[in-house]
Parts: structure tokens; C-alpha cells; sequence
């Protein structure tokens, strides 16, 4: 019959189908992301976080406040990352909306400023507070991240700065010293300077979002200050953004900084408050500085969207000082295209614990998230290594309610996450595994 193609013919047509479709389906992207910001700067009279000695209201504002959403979807996860310039945010509501929004996974990261809202159940009004508002400018959010997903590459980068210093000062009796202040910019060690960026770009190339993890307490403003502020952080976040053009968004990650203190600090007596503000922006423009080089750096770097894996998990620990009660406390964990892993801890966690899972985690690029909500969890205030803890000082031998070795326990479970995401931990034995 004229036409009439024979199967050799028929099956040369087909592979050059398959082919020919090959490309295409291999270009198909493993990630896709989604940004959205809002703004969280409290009324005036708020209470402020971070310093007992205040007793009075926000009086002013320096900077405003935002809450930035990065969504990252895969067919095998979802995760809404949230920013906020705030000390500490828990929210059980918020993560009670996860599966009616689409994902697996929640994650609030407070930035830990000092100069922010203390969240209270009267403020502004017992029917209506600001924790119920920022619950609900958040979710907004991450609905329209949500909403307008596109396809995404991720490339990582990492630099190294220096604008802290280890405020538990190791002294040759083998205790600690607790040195709040200092005056001299001397920079006390050990600590971990890195500064590690994620850069999301769209399938056009356009770098969309900039994630910035660093490990340094934000509390270049200190506890006479009265007026709201992102500290170091919001301004490096503002920096970032204009250096880029304005038209990305940039988020932060605070580290494990629960010893760690910045060398610069407005603590003008009385207060002025341009002199003290202006030692925000030097430091802000110090680490916006370097996580600009940094994307200078990887300029030319094609991003990649080949998985993303995630996964979360409540452990409970015993009560340092109240033998008998427990705390359930969160664990979550990213794998990001097989060489990025992030593991986000609740509570301020000793950089020691950062380094340890660093050095563990035997992968290309490692970050560890602190401040971090991901569950319905309590909140275990500090969370030194044993070692800090047996040496003393704030934070180490007070201020953290978790039984000591809880710190190396939430990083064993955040490593355990990761060889799993890994395929490299089974929940069965592996026979025929090499040994």
C-alpha cells in the first residue's frame, strides 16, 4: 500500500522521536521557587526584645522590619523558608496551615535583632496582637510565593569575614569569662566567619533571591536603645538588594551565634542615637560587602535544579534543671541538589555545634540555620556544646533550659537527616553493601 511504512522504518522514526524529546525532558527543571516580602515593623510602644533592663515601649523607629518568603518545590519536597527581623518568632498556628498550603515544611528563621518586638499576649490588644498580625501578613506571604512559582537554579558561594568576636573568653584556668562588650575590637576566637550565600536565579538567568547565612549576634544595638531596628542584618539585607538593582530579594539566616558577639557596638551613654546607628550600617555594609563579592565571584556560574530533598522531626531531651520534665524540640533538614545540606535548629546555638556538623556532614557546601521554628516545639533558650557548658559563662552555665549534651544530640539527628536525604542511611539493613 503506497505510504505504508515498514517496522524498520517505523522504528527509526521512533528513536529519532526519543531523541529528539531527550533534551527536553532533561532540561526539565527539579526546582521551583517562589519569593514574596511583608512588612512587620510593630506599632510604637511595642515591648522590645532581647534586654531584661527594658521596661518601657518602642519609642521610635530606625529601620523597618520585613518577613521574606523563599518557597522551593520539588516533586519530592516543599519547603517555605521565612525570614524575619525579629529576636525569636514561634508560631504553632502557622505551621498548623502547612498542608493547606501545598508544603511539607515550615521554617521561620529569626534574625535574633535586639531592637525588635517582644511578642506578648496584650500587645496592642489582648483580641488582636502583633503575634497575630505577623501570623497573618506571613501567611499571606507565603500564599503568594506559593502562588507564582517559577523554575529555579540554585549555585552556592562562600566567602569569609570577620566582624564578630567569641564573647566567652577561654582563660588559661580553663573557665570562661563572659565579655558582653568590646571596647578594643579585640577578635577573641574561636568562631566561624564563613559567609555562605544561595543564590536562586529564574530559567532566564535573572538571580531572583539571595539567601545569606552568617553567625554573629545582632547586637550592634545595645540595651539603651529604644527604637526599632533590623540591626546589622537589615541593613546588609538593604545593601545586597540595591548592589544587585533593586529588583532581588534578600534573605537571612542566622547562624549558630550563641556565643558569638559583634567588635562594634553602639553603647553611647547618653544616647545618640546617629552615632550608634551609624556603627550598624558600618558593620551591615562590611558583610553586605563581602556577600557582594561573593555573587561578584560567581558571576558566570550556572545554577543548578537537579533535586531538592527535605525533611523534619521532633526529638525530645530532658530539662537541665527540672529533672523529669522534657522538651520537644524541632530538627529539619534540606538536601539541595545532592551538595548543599542546611540543617535548622531551634534556640541560639554555640558556633562550636556549627563547626562540628561542618566537619561531619561530608558535603561540598553545609550551613547550619539557628533560631529556627519548624513544629510545634518548645523553645530551649541557649544550646552550648559540653565543653562550653563545663567552662561556664553566659549561655553556657545559664540561660538554656535543655540538658546539657542536647546541642551535640539535635546536630547528630540534623546529620542523620542528611546521610538519609544522602541514600546513604536505610531504615532496613543493606545487604551487599560494601563494608
Amino acid at each position: 500500500m503506497p505510504g505504508k511504512q515498514s517496522p524498520p522504518q517505523m522504528l527509526r522514526i521512533a528513536m529519532l522521536t526519543l531523541m529528539l524529546l531527550t533534551p527536553v525532558l532533561a532540561a526539565r527543571p527539579a526546582i521551583y521557587a517562589g519569593i514574596a516580602r511583608t512588612d512587620i515593623t510593630p506599632p510604637m510602644g511595642s515591648p522590645m526584645y532581647g534586654y531584661a533592663s527594658r521596661t518601657e515601649g518602642a519609642e521610635g523607629v530606625l529601620d523597618s522590619l520585613t518577613a521574606k518568603v523563599l518557597v522551593l518545590k520539588s516533586d519530592e519536597a516543599a519547603v517555605a523558608l521565612v525570614s524575619l527581623d525579629v529576636g525569636k518568632f514561634q508560631s504553632p498556628w502557622l505551621h498548623d496551615q502547612t498542608q493547606a498550603l501545598g508544603l511539607d515544611h515550615i521554617i521561620l528563621l529569626s534574625s535574633h535583632t535586639h531592637a525588635g518586638p517582644r511578642f506578648t499576649d496584650d500587645f496592642p490588644q489582648p483580641e488582636a496582637t502583633w503575634q497575630q498580625t505577623v501570623e497573618q501578613r506571613v501567611l499571606a506571604a507565603i500564599k503568594a510565593a506559593r502562588k507564582d512559582l517559577f523554575p529555579a537554579a540554585i549555585a552556592v558561594g562562600e566567602g569569609s569575614i570577620q566582624v564578630g568576636y567569641n564573647r566567652l573568653r577561654r582563660d588559661p584556668d580553663g573557665l570562661a569569662t563572659t565579655l558582653f562588650e568590646n571596647h578594643d575590637h579585640i577578635p577573641y576566637g574561636p568562631l566561624d566567619p564563613t559567609v555562605g550565600v544561595i543564590r536562586v536565579d529564574d530559567n532566564k538567568g535573572r538571580t531572583r533571591a539571595v539567601l545569606v547565612n552568617y553567625t554573629c549576634h545582632p547586637v550592634v544595638l545595645g540595651p539603651r536603645n529604644m527604637r526599632i531596628s533590623g540591626d546589622y542584618v537589615g541593613v546588609m539585607k538593604r545593601r545586597v538588594e540595591a548592589g544587585l538593582g533593586g529588583r532581588v530579594l534578600c534573605l537571612f539566616a542566622q547562624g549558630g551565634c550563641g556565643d558569638i558577639n559583634p567588635m562594634h557596638q553602639g553603647r553611647s551613654q547618653p544616647v545618640d542615637y546617629d552615632a550608634d546607628y551609624a556603627l550598624v550600617v558600618k558593620v551591615g555594609e562590611l558583610v553586605a560587602g563581602e556577600v557582594l563579592n561573593i555573587l561578584g565571584r560567581m558571576e558566570g556560574t550556572k545554577g543548578s535544579s537537579a533535586q531538592l530533598r527535605a525533611r523534619t522531626e521532633v526529638v525530645t531531651v530532658g530539662h537541665r534543671w527540672e529533672p523529669g520534665k522534657t522538651l520537644r524540640l524541632g530538627v529539619a533538614s534540606l538536601l539541595i541538589n545532592g551538595e548543599v545540606g542546611i540543617v535548622a535548629l531551634p534556640g541560639e546555638v554555640f558556633h562550636t555545634l556549627q563547626v562540628e556538623l561542618k566537619e561531619k556532614a561530608a558535603l561540598p557546601h553545609v550551613y547550619l540555620f539557628g533560631y529556627a521554628d519548624m513544629a510545634r516545639q518548645d523553645w530551649p533558650g541557649y544550646l552550648p556544646d559540653v565543653a562550653s557548658a563545663a567552662r561556664g559563662g553566659y549561655g553556657a552555665s545559664d540561660s538554656g533550659v535543655a540538658e546539657v549534651g542536647t546541642g551535640e544530640r539535635l546536630v547528630s539527628v540534623g546529620l542523620v537527616q542528611l546521610y538519609t536525604l544522602r541514600e546513604m542511611l536505610f531504615a532496613e539493613p543493606q545487604k551487599g553493601r560494601r563494608p
